[in-house]
């Protein structure tokens, strides 16, 4: 049967959190270097574990030695090859520096021919002229040498060697001579015959020697040593990875893993009521506890907050004095946003105008530095009073205007004192009519699009006056914002009578919002000297 052999490779991604093993790795370069060291730690903690359990890996030891049978291999393989290239480079037939260099001087015309010939080839070579000076015809030397001359060297020499060659061979005789104990042969004999009996007897003690060292009989020998050693080192392995040994550090590492687990057990259990645990347990339940009685008193603090408030409310629209203070909501919202564009806003309720005894106009906002109409004025009246009709909201705009010496004028309904069936931005000549509710954030778009609206119309009032320029781009921008203002107010209504489909008319309202709040950007950019000095300049503007 055929049985998945294991895989010989597996990935491991582990997070170490032991602050020794931590230390041990830190000390190694992140990368190949830690991974190594890793591995080999790993491998020696498994094998360490096998010993312990009572298992020889003998497979592991054949792949190691296997291994470093194949790493010397590998080397000697190398090292074979790196000498035979290095003799190749120096021996090859074909292409070696000694069979060229040995080429190069024994060929044919070559570099020894070419000195030899210099030297020695011809009547004129340098050793040819040299011999003719010391030993030619008319020498001094070759006459001396002529064997016609008794007194010349030759006669001379001849007797000498001679006498010279008698005595040596006379000398020769004597010391090849067996007969005299003095000779030389006689000596070479005897000393002969005494070496080889040494010879002898050194080989056969050092033969004697070698057999004592590798005996397992001598106690003292190289190889009972070897293998003494090798016991003591089995026999001290094995009691430390012992579990009989109490003092083996196998035995000490198990005590130290069984008193880690029972202080990890006492500390992460909920049993023990001094365990950290449970500490943090009690402490978070205290907290929690805490939290619930805080937020409890919070939302009653808020319930009685807003219970006072709609009192007050109440009470404010019961009184004389409810108009006043929308009148001064209706002024924190301009003023903020006046400060914010870098106009001048006046709260102008208590002052007379330049009509005699006349009040109306509660406030004036006048165009800072920056805007193209600087200095221009828009005047703003607040009303919560249902007696307040279009007619009457026109005439009392128109009458603040003129009070206030103002080219726009705005006029702010209170949501619960506007006519009925009244949009919530209204525009008729130089005068604009908003409604504005001061409990509901959403509605600040249609008093801000009031006073960007009422700015457009004072910047194309101006402009109109200094360079009669067109300005349809301005005045598309203004019945687009009326009309996105009638539309996002119908949308509210909806969204208010509507809850179930809030979600739809929620977004088309974001929509319609968005795309407002673009215009009233273009209004902006219009309003500032450089865009409208540009405007002017071009006869063109940005259309939404």
């Amino acid at each position: 049967m055929i049985t998945d052999s294991p895989p010989r490779t597996i990935h491991l991604n582990l997070a170490i959190g032991e602050p020794e093993i931590v230390a041990e790795l830190n000390k190694y370069a992140a990368g190949p270097e830690r991974d190594d060291f890793a591995r080999s730690a790993l491998r020696i903690g498994v094998l360490a574990l096998r010993q312990a359990s009572g298992h020889i890996d003998a497979n592991a030891v054949r792949v190691e030695g296997e291994r470093l049978v194949g790493a010397i291999r590998e080397i000697l393989t190398e090292k074979l090859g790196n000498v035979a290239s290095t003799l190749k480079i120096y021996f090859d037939p074909a292409e070696g520096h000694l069979p060229q260099r040995l080429d190069r001087l024994l060929k044919k015309d070559g570099e020894l021919q070419s000195l030899l010939a210099q030297h020695l080839d011809g009547d004129q070579s340098v050793v040819a002229r040299t011999l003719a000076r010391h030993i030619g015809k008319e020498s001094p030397l070759l006459q001396m040498l002529a064997p016609e001359e008794k007194q010349g060297v030759i006669a001379a020499l001849t007797k000498a060697v001679g006498d010279a060659l008698q005595t040596q061979r006379d000398h020769v005789l004597h010391q090849f001579s067996l007969d005299d104990k003095e000779s030389a042969l006689s000596r070479l004999v005897l000393e002969m015959t005494g070496a080889n009996g040494q010879l002898r007897q050194d080989l056969a003690q050092d033969v004697q020697k070698l057999q004592q060292e590798f005996s397992l009989d001598n106690e003292q020998g190289a190889l009972s040593r070897l293998v003494a050693r090798v016991e003591k080192a089995q026999r001290t392995i094995s009691q430390e990875f012992s579990l009989d040994n109490k003092e083996s550090a196998l035995c000490r590492l198990v005590k130290l893993m069984e008193t880690a687990n029972a202080s990890i057990h006492d500390n992460l259990t909920l049993d023990n009521e001094n365990s950290p645990l449970y500490r943090l347990r009690r402490e978070l339940t205290e907290v929690i506890d805490k939290l619930d009685k805080s937020s409890s008193a919070f939302h009653q603090e808020v319930r009685l907050t807003l219970e006072s408030f709609k009192v007050r409310r109440e009470a404010d629209e019961r009184s004389t004095q409810h108009g006043n203070a929308f009148q001064d909501e209706v002024g924190a919202v301009l003023q903020a946003d006046a400060q914010k564009a870098g106009d001048l806003f006046e709260a102008t309720g208590n002052k007379v105008g330049v009509i005699p005894y006349c009040k109306v106009g509660d406030y004036v906002i006048t165009l800072g530095s920056e805007s193209v109409a600087a200095g221009a004025r828009i005047a703003v009246e607040a009303k919560e009073d249902k007696s307040y009709h279009l007619t009457k909201a026109l005439q009392e705009i128109e009458q603040a205007r003129k009070n206030r010496e103002a080219q726009i004028g705005l006029f702010v309904y209170s949501k619960q004192s506007a006519p009925t069936g009244l949009a919530p931005f209204v525009r008729h000549g130089q005068s604009i009519l908003v409604i504005w509710d001061q409990t509901d954030s959403a509605s600040d778009i249609f008093l801000q699009a009031g006073v960007s609206v009422a700015k457009a119309l004072v910047v194309r009032e101006r402009l109109a006056e200094e360079r009669s320029k067109d300005m349809v781009a301005l005045r598309k921008a203004l019945e687009a914002i009326t009309k996105e203002v009638t539309a996002l107010a119908q949308i509210s209504k909806w969204a208010q009578t509507v809850k179930r489909t809030g979600d739809k008319i929620g977004k088309k309202a974001d929509l319609l919002q968005k795309k407002l709040t673009r215009h009233l950007l273009i209004l902006e950019k219009y309003l500032l000297p450089d865009a409208a000095e540009h405007a002017g300049e071009n006869g063109v503007c940005q259309s939404m």
